[in-house]
């Protein structure tokens, strides 16, 4: 029974090692075909936000909150002092792109929200990205603001706030497929296949910051 425990460890090891390439390249691809669709037309009207909020969400962000994975290959040699900096550069750069790109759409629109889920979840994301942004800056100064909360209570709520902006920025950018009207002429089949491969990027780079939860949780209850 001894002997099982450090092998079911390694197969579970090597599982998320297997899935954070295909969240890798599920990234890649999506943030690839977007910038090159619209950069080759020109960063005009509604490219300019579509471009931002790919790049900002899909993938800086996504790639801030997989910084203190284990799973991570491209963060794995990395001291925890070198992935705090990279993390943080990552999610002020990926927020900032984003909250930009919902600014450049919501002044196009004279400041009013459509009716489509879209355009709402997309508005949900820049209010939560701003206050995940705060609650970052005060994440990093968890040590000397311990006297008013604790560093763990803060750092989870970071957590929580940016698993949030995230999953809600996903969503968004998974009914901007179909309700922007930008990817007209792609085929439906190709964008029911970007959709697909959003979905399963949003997926697994989720597993990141719940096991962070988690762990956090455990810290709580000892």
């Amino acid at each position: 029974m001894g002997a099982e425990k450090p092998n079911s460890t390694s197969v579970l090891q090597h599982i998320e090692a297997g899935l954070n390439v295909l969240n890798q390249l599920c990234i890649g691809f999506v943030t690839f075909w977007i910038c090159w669709n619209c950069l080759r037309v020109g960063l005009t009207g509604i490219r300019l936000h579509v471009w931002l909020v790919s790049f900002g969400f899909v993938f800086l962000m996504a790639e801030s909150m997989m910084c203190f994975y284990n799973a991570n290959w491209l963060t794995l040699r990395y001291t925890r002092k070198r992935k705090t900096a990279i993390h943080v550069v990552l999610q002020l750069l990926g927020g900032g792109m984003g909250v930009a790109g919902c600014l450049v759409q919501l002044i196009r629109d004279d400041w009013s929200i459509s009716v489509t889920v879209h355009a709402r979840l997309g508005f949900a994301a820049f209010i939560l990205c701003l206050v995940a942004l705060l609650s970052g800056i005060s994440a990093v100064l968890a040590r000397s603001l311990s006297r008013i909360v604790s560093p763990l209570a803060n750092k989870t709520f970071h957590v929580i706030l940016s698993l949030g902006t995230f999953v809600t920025a996903m969503l968004a950018q998974f009914y901007g497929y179909t309700q922007t009207g930008i990817f007209k002429g792609q085929g439906q089949d190709f964008v029911i296949f970007m959709q697909v491969v959003t979905l399963i990027a949003m997926v697994l780079t989720c597993i990141a910051p719940f096991k962070s939860l988690y762990h956090k949780y455990v810290s709580f209850t000892s």
